[in-house]
């Protein structure tokens, strides 16, 4: 049996990678069952059993119980499941986390899948984990001959590798790219462009507004969804009253109607965008191609080298919006300089970084990037003169090259074998474990080059 673990199955990238897994897997003849701390609000696929253990949900403790609950079942299920457990370290629930470590104490098979890194913009997620676990050096990062690593991408892949998780212990698991529909073909030029996001703050929405801004009346831009997290909806809500008093044309939440499909919020886009500064695997890259949509916005290099090795084209992406440092407020510098301290204070650099440090890791040519802007610089940017030169590739011979590599390289057929050949791995005799330095992590996150303002 293979067991699929999560802390949740609401909308979102976890879920729909799980939910692909669970019918490739079952279509494979495999017995499959998802365990998840709360109920489903989306159907499971046919075939596949979920199981709800409440303490897998989210919490900001390790308690004892939880954790003795959560060992005791996984135990129980017998060494003939393998657990395919989701972001194990990401600090939703250091009771996941700490009941991993005894579990990998115990020799259970497992597959701990990272889609992102508490350490990678998520302080809050880090210092949960570090304030619940007693020993996280000895609790975040397992690893021996019965675990296998799985990562979305080879950003963090190299990080896993640099912190010394041995080669054999770790393989790259692209997401399975999935969608069939029958769209309506998209206009030329395009008139209504769609950000597939939710209005979080590393999707950068103040760029996303900045498109709108300089685009004016010739384009009309939405999002398909809006923050449902109470945290996220101050900073939201700061950005659509900007929208309102700037007169953009822009929509929030056009795929919140539960009437509305996601088929039906797509045929209305001539485009898609992304302006993300962040992101795990890049689903937004790929999607929009089979969709038959072109695609503007920012480039992750990081992220998306592994399409592009793969033969991927994203041309008209941009990898940096640079913004003249006369255009910024005048507390940009000073209150930057504080959330970066701050903020590597919490990945253990305790040694204030100075003034001059920051501005050459940031600044070029008297420019700065405007993905590296805080909430407040931007909307100051907004609020001025700035109209930079925004590249739009709209050619349908460039999607229909991404289409047919995506259908050839990202299908199920690729990807039962990638999962196969990972759970094989984990066929072996019972070893204890080691462990990763948790402090080789955080270190590959604390250079200022890596840090943007908004997953701080």
């Amino acid at each position: 049996m293979i067991a699929l673990i999560h802390h949740h199955l609401r909308r979102g990238g976890v879920t729909r990678v799980m939910f692909s897994h669970a019918r490739i897997l079952r279509d494979a003849g495999e017995t499959v069952v998802i365990y998840s701390g709360e109920p489903s609000p989306e159907p499971l696929p046919q075939g596949v059993e979920l199981r709800i253990l409440p303490e897998l949900a989210y919490s900001q403790t390790a308690d004892t119980e939880a954790v003795e609950t959560l060992v005791q079942h996984f135990r129980s299920v017998g060494d003939e499941t393998l657990l395919h457990i989701h972001n194990h370290s990401l600090g939703k629930s250091p009771a996941v986390t700490a009941a991993v470590a005894e579990l990998a104490r115990g020799g259970t098979r497992m597959v701990l899948q990272i889609h992102d890194f508490a350490e990678d913009g998520r302080p809050t997620n880090l210092n949960s984990l570090l304030r619940a676990l007693p020993d996280p050096g000895h609790t975040l990062y397992p690893h021996s001959p019965r675990i296998h690593y799985a990562v979305l991408q080879a950003r963090d892949h190299k990080i896993l590798l640099d912190a010394g998780l041995p080669p054999e212990r770790v393989s790259i698991l692209p997401n399975v790219i999935e969608f069939e529909a029958d769209l309506t073909p998209p206009a030329s030029p395009p008139r209504n462009v769609l950000y597939l996001s939710r209005c979080i703050r590393r999707k950068n929405i103040g760029e996303f507004l900045l498109w709108a801004k300089t685009c004016g009346k010739e384009m009309d831009f939405a999002t398909s969804l809006i923050p449902e997290n109470p945290a996220e909806r101050p900073v939201f809500d700061r950005w659509a009253a900007l929208a309102h008093d700037l007169k953009l044309s822009v929509r929030f939440g056009v795929g919140m109607n539960p009437n509305t499909s996601f088929n039906q919020v797509v045929s209305s886009a001539d485009a898609c965008i992304t302006t993300s500064v962040g992101e795990g695997f890049g689903m937004s890259f790929l999607e929009p191609y089979l969709m038959d949509r072109p695609l503007f916005g920012r480039d992750l290099p990081d992220i998306t080298a592994g399409f592009k090795t793969d033969g991927i084209r994203l041309d008209g992406l941009y990898e940096t919006l640079p913004v003249p440092l006369d255009a910024l407020d005048p507390d940009f510098w000073p209150r930057a300089l504080r959330t970066v301290n701050s903020y590597r204070a919490t990945l253990g650099c305790h040694e204030p970084l100075a003034p001059a440090a920051l501005c050459a890791a940031w600044v070029a040519d008297e420019q700065i990037d405007f993905g590296r802007l805080d909430e407040t610089a931007q909307a100051h940017v907004l609020r001025g003169g700035y109209a930079p030169d925004l590249p739009r590739n709209t050619d349908p011979g460039l999607r229909r090259h991404n289409r047919a590599i995506l259908q050839t390289r990202y299908n199920p057929a690729t990807t039962l074998t990638r999962l196969r050949e990972l759970y094989a791995r984990t066929r072996t005799d019972p070893a204890p474990p080691a462990w990763l330095p948790p402090a080789r992590i955080r270190d590959a996150f604390s250079d200022p080059a890596r840090i943007r303002l908004l997953r701080t």
